[in-house]
Order: structure tokens, then C-alpha cells, then sequence
């Protein structure tokens, strides 16, 4: 007898239709991958603990994606000030952002969603002109 996939509750949030805490730390796995092999983006991790800064995203993501727990938004903006992180490499690391979640096979509409919450913290984390 063949079962049939149910589909997620309609009220799930982002955080459970991706998967919970197992894809979020695969999504970030991954993100690292690719920001600390480009040459325009891993400056900014020189000196940097990669590993507590995996668990800082992996928190931030959760949170954004209503996930458990809480995240101090108000500290993107000076956390990242010091940086001076231009546009284009916030467009830069998005674009890795929805290509890993496309990847883990995150469907299309879910990463739209996701890239708009991206675009809600970006001015936090830009250095402004």
C-alpha cells in the first residue's frame, strides 16, 4: 500500500516548510561553501570566527523564517557597520542565499519569500553611500 504525502499544515511557517533546524544548518553549511570561496566576499571573513558566525546566521534565519527563539535585529546594523559591505556584495550573498535553497530544493515561491525578508534587512546591513 502506497501512503500519500500530506501536505504542510497552510498556517506552517517558512522555518517548517523548509525543514526545521536541519535544513536551516545545511543551508548555512552550504552559504559558508560559497561566500568563503568567492573572491569579491571572503575579505569580509578574515579574522573572523566562522563558526559562531554560522550559528549567528543560523539564529537570524530561524528567527526571520518564524522559526523558535529570537534574534537581536537591532544588532545587524553594527555588527556589519565596521565592514562597509556594498550593495552589490548584499546582492552578491543573496543571490548565494537562493541558490543553496534552491538547491536543497526549496520551492520557488518559499525563496521569493525569503529574498523579500533579505531585502527588509539590507539597509542594516549596506554601509550607507
Amino acid at each position: 500500500m502506497t501512503q500519500t504525502p500530506t501536505a504542510p499544515p497552510t498556517d506552517a511557517s517558512l522555518y517548517e516548510l523548509i525543514g526545521g533546524a536541519p535544513a536551516v544548518r545545511e543551508a548555512v553549511s552550504r552559504l559558508y561553501t560559497y561566500l568563503l570561496a568567492d573572491e569579491h566576499l571572503r575579505g569580509y571573513f578574515d579574522g573572523v570566527d566562522v563558526a559562531t558566525l554560522k550559528g549567528h546566521m543560523a539564529q537570524l534565519l530561524t528567527f526571520v523564517l518564524g522559526g523558535p527563539g529570537t534574534y537581536p535585529v537591532e544588532r545587524l546594523q553594527p555588527a556589519h557597520a565596521r565592514l562597509d559591505i556594498s550593495g552589490e556584495h548584499f546582492d552578491r550573498t543573496a543571490q548565494y542565499v537562493a541558490g543553496v535553497l534552491f538547491e536543497l530544493h526549496v520551492p520557488m515561491d518559499i525563496i521569493l519569500q525569503i529574498g523579500e525578508i533579505l531585502g527588509g534587512v539590507r539597509p542594516l546591513i549596506v554601509a550607507a553611500a
